[in-house]
């Protein structure tokens, strides 16, 4: 099933319980208002997401995705703009219970997959980015002269000492 524009993969327990499992669902998210102005993300296109939904337990369900998107960032070194693509697999579950360690409640009655595609692509962005070539150039700091040390002429001979 392919669904196009939609907000994100939302599905209700009535809805999920009547599926035939493993359920399988296509959408093109435009997720620009999560993403946009978080560190130095300039611009997103649509994240094209592939779902493989299958059931774990009463109320629980194993969400496998496969992600694409482009995003456009600042370049660190020039800050002119650098597109990057993010292609990733992940793999969520989702439970009306938290007796599961590390899942995404089921809130209601709807299983909502947007914070889970959200938290994976913040995940997979890069810390920084740079344009192909750039180079980072610092100012040569002038070696400062070491000047011997002088010795007190009182202690000269305790140099001799050590």
């Amino acid at each position: 099933m392919l669904n196009a524009g939609v907000i994100c993969m939302k599905l209700t327990l009535a809805q999920l319980r009547k599926l035939p499992m493993p359920y399988k669902y296509s959408e093109d998210l435009d997720l620009k208002a999560e993403l946009v102005d978080f560190e130095d993300i300039i611009d997103t296109s649509l994240v094209h997401v592939d779902y493989v939904v299958r059931e774990r337990g009463i109320d629980t369900y194993l969400v496998e995705f496969k992600y694409e998107l482009t995003l456009t960032m600042q370049c660190s070194i020039t800050l002119n703009e650098v597109e990057y693509v993010i292609s990733e697999e992940g793999s969520e579950i989702f439970s009306t219970t938290d007796e599961v360690e590390d899942v995404f409640l089921i809130e209601g009655q709807t299983l909502d997959t947007k914070e889970a595609i959200v938290t994976n692509i913040l995940i997979n962005k890069p810390m920084t980015v740079s344009t192909e070539g750039a180079e980072f150039i610092s100012d040569e700091e002038p070696e400062e002269d070491i000047e011997e040390e002088k010795i007190n002429p009182a202690f000269a001979g305790l140099k001799d000492l050590l």
